[in-house]
Parts: C-alpha cells; structure tokens; sequence
C-alpha cells in the first residue's frame, strides 16, 4: 500500500511485528496484579507463622520472600512478552 510506514529489523531488514499497546498493556497489569498477590499471600502466611511461633520478623521475611517470586514471574513474563530476546 502506498503511504504505509513499515518496520523492519535491523538484522535481516525483514518487516517486523507491529506494537500491540492492548497486549502491552494486557501483560504488564497481569505482572503487576501477579506481583502484588504473591506478596499479600506470603506476607499473610508469614504472619499466620508469626502469630504461631511468636516470631514477628517472619511477616516481613514472608512479604520479602512474596516480592521475589513475584519479581521472578515479571522477569519471565516480560522476557516471554519481548520474545526471548533477553
């Protein structure tokens, strides 16, 4: 078509995917709700230990054990959103 404006990739001048903002927008609201529920559910099991054992540190370590898991799954969404590319 003429007046379209085509992508290519510097490597193989192949035309490349089109940016999907939906999708984007999509996966990085499923990360963020994925981080945010894996560290209220650790941080709300390190609290039940807490209360159990007497030991109040564990609420934090569970909200810090929570916030790496969930760093863990954004870092393989977005490697997985940006095609393996990472």
């Amino acid at each position: 078509m003429l007046g379209t404006v085509r992508n290519f990739d510097k490597n193989d001048n192949k035309p490349a995917a089109p940016f999907n903002a939906w999708k984007a927008v999509a996966v990085f609201s499923g990360a963020s709700l994925q981080l945010l529920v894996t560290m209220a559910v650790f941080g709300f099991l390190g609290h039940l230990l807490a209360d159990q054992w007497g030991r109040p540190w564990l609420t934090a370590m569970g909200v810090v054990f929570g916030l790496v898991v969930g760093i863990s799954g954004l870092s393989f969404l977005i490697k997985q959103f940006l095609g393996g590319k990472l």
